[in-house]
């Protein structure tokens, strides 16, 4: 797969050690990736540049995942972009609220890497389809 070809994850995470695992597992599976710490720093990078997913953590000082989703999902530009919403906690509440703020998936951590990866390819397919 060529570089330019490569698809863009954004990692938000406030944990720099969750950030530079999915970091590593997604370039392992081909992906580029861009990270960030916050919430707010997530958004500057949508702005400058349009990642093709995004993986953000439920639970982040400040914007929390289900406020950065719908903070997302407000932009026009990036309205559809896939969103998968993760969380260390298995709880329903928080699996409704993600999908509420407009998550497209949630996976609990830690994460299987086969599953995460099926997961990422079958958003970025869908999300391929719409723009055609």
């Amino acid at each position: 797969m060529e570089a330019e070809h490569k698809p863009v994850v954004l990692v938000v995470d406030d944990d720099q050690r969750s950030r530079q695992l999915m970091q590593t597992v997604l370039t392992v599976e081909g992906y580029r990736v861009l990270v960030a710490g916050s919430g707010a720093q997530a958004l500057d990078l949508i702005a400058v540049q349009e990642p093709d997913a995004v993986l953000l953590d439920f639970v982040m000082p400040g914007m929390d995942g289900p406020e950065l989703c719908r903070r997302i999902r407000a932009l026009a530009l990036v309205r559809r972009l896939p969103l998968v919403m993760l969380s260390g906690m298995d709880d329903p509440v928080a699996r409704a609220e993600a999908v509420a703020a407009g998550a497209d998936d949630f996976i609990v951590k830690p994460f299987d890497r086969g599953d995460l990866r099926a997961r990422l390819v079958r958003l970025l397919q869908r999300a391929s389809d719409r723009h055609r």
